[in-house]
């Protein structure tokens, strides 16, 4: 193989032996030193371009280079280096080994989000400089707590066009689901157990977290009135269609100012649930105004057929990319408006929804409820996107109906709720 020798200065202006190395290899080495300038991917202060530059550093960066084989892909197409997917640093042990997610997610929920917001493409919304102030919620008077549980029993009047509006688009947002006053009880309870939790001052400056709790209904009777509501869960059957549906789980979620995307998603993927009759209430804590991030649509339901065959990949955003780039190319309809004080959306598991960042200054906070036709079983092979799934529907196995003590009846009501 011919070979070609390069010669540099060492410090002092002496001259180095000559580098010897075959042309393949030269031409790899000129190839990676123009990645280099172009990228900036530089160790050390020198000018590149500067003749006196010692060419052994390039050298030395271009072997290391070479040796690092996991990162880099040297065989593409188009002449660039193409960096291959890395580990995601928020998953742990063998979450982050490879590709697969048929495995048990091995930390807690509040992890699960650390993890999956970072499957977001935020490319859109980096740029954004300043957050942006949002109107003071007004004042109201907060009653007790028992005028605002009777407010959670009485029946919303659901309509035949509401129904059909769900059932085609997989989703409705329905005005007046709670009163103001029971919003801002319900903003005032959530703050207080974030803050407590996780020992910060929500409303405050940009931090960029996306907080979780779960499961507050067992220890707080507040929460139990919004999450076993009849209310909100006989809403839930009719729109489902069901004549009995339960509670898989309780969910409050603070977005923080500056925190980004929510990706693509539908909840089949989450809920480890062998039936497609699953709705859940999304309840703003407060008004929710674009710049805040409210959830956002793709409609009608059937357009999950169009990115069904798109692999998930939990390593990167490239899902949520591709998803995105399927529905522009396919002009398919998003429903991304505010949510008004006191209302509430409910979507299907089958619903592809998304949500932008919070580019305000107030934290964006709700409860999500989700319920489920009563009979259903868990799916035969639950993965590490259904996160820790056992926590919500314990001593129950693959296969089996889910019917837990966890898992109660929300809808019919039978009893009055227990004080």
């Amino acid at each position: 193989m011919p070979l070609l020798a390069v010669q540099g200065k060492a410090p002092g202006g002496t001259l180095r032996p000559p580098i010897t190395c075959s042309i393949a290899r030269c031409k790899s080495l000129i190839f990676i030193i123009g990645i280099l300038i172009e990228d900036w991917e530089w160790e050390f202060n020198s000018d590149p371009l500067d003749q006196s530059f010692p060419i052994k550093q390039w050298v030395n960066r271009y072997l290391r280079l070479l040796s690092e084989s996991a990162p880099y892909d040297f065989s593409t197409r188009s002449g660039k280096i193409s960096k291959q997917a890395q580990p995601n640093k928020t998953l742990a042990s063998t979450n982050d080994q490879d590709t697969d997610i048929n495995q048990p997610w091995l930390q807690n929920n509040q992890a699960w989000w650390d993890w999956y917001v970072t499957l977001a493409d935020n490319k859109d919304q980096d740029n954004v400089a300043a957050l942006a102030e949002v109107a003071p919620t007004p004042d109201f008077e907060i009653p007790s707590d028992e005028v605002i549980y009777d407010e959670l029993t009485v029946p919303y009047e659901l309509t035949g066009d509401h129904c059909l509006a769900f059932r085609r688009d997989g989703f409705i947002k329905l005005p007046n689901v709670l009163s103001p006053a029971a919003v801002a009880r319900l903003r005032r309870e959530l703050i207080r157990l974030f803050s407590e939790t996780f020992e910060v001052t929500l409303d405050g400056s940009k931090s960029d977290r996306f907080l979780s709790l779960e499961m507050m209904w067992l220890k707080n009777n507040l929460i139990r009135g919004y999450v076993l509501s009849p209310r909100i869960a006989k809403i839930s059957a009719e729109l489902l269609g069901t004549k009995s549906v339960r509670l898989y789980h309780d969910n409050a979620l603070s977005k923080e100012p500056g925190c980004g995307r929510t990706p693509w998603h539908c909840d089949d993927h989450h809920f480890p649930l062998e039936t497609n009759d699953v709705i859940t209430a999304w309840i703003p804590a407060q008004p929710i105004p674009v710049a805040m991030g409210p959830l956002s649509f793709a409609k009608p339901l059937n357009v999950f057929e169009l990115v069904k065959g798109i692999k998930f990949n939990k390593s990167d955003t490239s899902y949520d990319k591709q998803i995105s780039k399927t529905f522009k190319e396919n002009h398919v309809s998003i429903e991304d408006g505010s949510f008004a004080m006191g209302e509430v959306s409910f979507h299907h598991n089958l619903s592809f929804h998304t949500a932008a960042g919070n580019r305000t200054t107030k934290s964006r906070v709700v409860l999500a409820n989700t319920y489920f036709n009563d009979g259903a079983r868990v799916v035969k092979e639950p993965t590490m996107v259904s996160g820790d799934w056992q926590k919500f529907i314990p001593g129950v196995a693959p296969g089996e109906i889910v019917s837990s003590e966890l898992n109660p009846i929300c809808w019919p009501i039978n009893t009055k709720r227990e004080a």
